[in-house]
């Protein structure tokens, strides 16, 4: 069984739970192995975090497949749980989502994100996204479930729809968007717990919600979500906005003067090289007798 076979057999086990699943944003390998320390059985690889720490580009269609698949790949392939990745509109046209579907099941990817916005895409607790019209999003889904032939990563629907044509017009292209064929829905930038609870009720796939710190939807514990039908929550920006809370503050303090002799509110150093694996290396090296 491949990777991408094993890690998405995994993600749909714990879909098929009573339990909410839970991914934690990661925006590069450190954030990836601190996720996987705390404990989390899956994570999310952001188009809007992998764009900003890999290229420092806002999340406006500038990164293609190439770029985020140099990203992503790398953390299927160093995971070890399932990484579920952000595709955008997929790249352009459909023989680039085509081809894009076959290289995220290669990369080990377990679950592949669409979303019905046109190009430029913008994120969609920035602008003001314009979805396509609902057949041609439909075409996307389809073209998705057939590319991935004999195997099995998730394909994922997201609408951008409710800040422009509502939550009624959202939840429709959801049920257009799981008759394509879509594993998991996704609803974006709904703004309250009666929103994100009639969705639940009304969608027949998993509803999968993006808890996106200084978004529209509100922040609510994965308990609460659950409580109103979530199956399975992403929290994309928590990570990466307070890490760079955390070294602007360093930052400035260092350009007036202080460079934090008492190292407080610092991840411990040998904790960070343990988690990258300097312990293994370490003990390979003397078992060969290396330097």
């Amino acid at each position: 069984m491949s990777t991408q076979q094993s890690q998405t057999n995994d993600l749909r086990s714990q879909l098929a739970s009573g339990d909410i699943v839970v991914a934690p944003g990661i925006y590069d390998h450190m954030s990836l192995l601190m996720a996987k320390q705390a404990g989390f059985s899956a994570v999310y690889a952001s188009g809007y975090w992998g764009t900003a720490s890999a290229l420092g580009e806002p999340d406006v269609g500038i990164a293609g497949a190439s770029d985020f698949l140099s990203i992503f790949g790398r953390f299927a392939q160093k995971a070890g749980i399932p990484v579920i990745a952000d595709a955008d509109t997929g790249f352009g046209s459909l023989t680039n989502l085509d081809r894009a579907v076959a290289a995220y099941q290669r990369a080990g990817i377990a679950a592949m994100q669409l979303e019905d916005q046109g190009f430029p895409k913008i994120c969609g607790h920035v602008g003001r996204a314009e979805s396509v019209a609902t057949q041609e999003m439909q075409r996307r889904v389809r073209v998705a479930v057939e590319a991935r032939g004999d195997g099995d990563m998730l394909v994922i629907a997201r609408t951008d729809a409710r800040r422009t044509e509502g939550l009624e017009a959202a939840i429709d292209r959801l049920h257009a968007y799981s008759a394509a064929g879509a594993d998991i829905l996704f609803l974006e930038a709904p703004q309250s717990e009666e929103e994100i609870a009639a969705a639940a009720a009304a969608v027949d796939k998993p509803l999968l919600l993006n808890a996106a710190h200084g978004g529209f939807t509100p922040i609510l514990s994965p308990a609460r979500y659950q409580e109103l039908g979530v199956k399975l929550v992403i929290y994309p920006a928590g990570a990466p906005l307070s890490a760079a809370q955390a070294a602007l503050q360093f930052y400035q303090n260092l350009a007036a003067g202080n460079p934090n002799t008492e190292h407080s509110d610092m991840f411990d150093f040998k904790e960070m090289s343990r988690l990258l694996g300097m312990d293994d290396v370490v003990a390979f090296q003397d078992r060969h007798g290396a330097p």
